[in-house]
């Protein structure tokens, strides 16, 4: 009877040193990888970053979050790569956005324009301006659009 106390024991003590230590933490912009410092500096400017944060997950995985002066926000993973890029009232800059998939935005919804983009394994999901969510594969071919 004493074993699955302590593997119950121990469960419980792994699950809240993972869980307490997934916390964001301030950092400043040289802290970031130095992919995602290009990445700003490229399509931003590092005088339009307000805050930087690293979140540290189960002990080892980190995520970082740019939060512009104007709201918008950017979310790298532990390499540097963007994750997501969602802007506040302006246009994601279009050289973020594969050639494919910004054609058939502008073919097919004009006059919109793309407000917020995730890149997952799968492919892109995107915001467009007049609300609508649209899916594309990795390769920029469209999906659908998501309810």
């Amino acid at each position: 009877m004493k074993t699955p106390l302590k593997i119950t024991t121990l469960i419980l003590l792994l699950f809240t040193v993972t869980t307490t230590s997934a916390q964001d933490k301030v950092i400043l912009f040289t802290k970031l990888p130095v992919k995602a410092q290009t990445f700003v500096k490229k399509h931003f400017s590092e005088k339009d970053v307000a805050t930087i944060t690293m979140d540290t997950e189960y002990l080892f995985k980190k995520e970082y979050k740019v939060v512009l002066k104007n709201g918008s926000k950017i979310e790298f993973d532990a390499d540097g790569e963007w994750e997501e890029v969602e802007m506040k009232g302006i246009p994601v800059p279009t050289q973020i956005i594969s050639p494919a998939i910004s054609q058939h935005i502008h073919k097919s919804f004009p006059n919109t324009f793309v407000k917020e983009i995730k890149r997952g394994r799968r492919g892109y999901e995107i915001e467009i301006s007049n609300g609508l969510d649209l899916e594309f594969s990795k390769e920029g071919e469209f999906i659908r659009v998501d309810d």
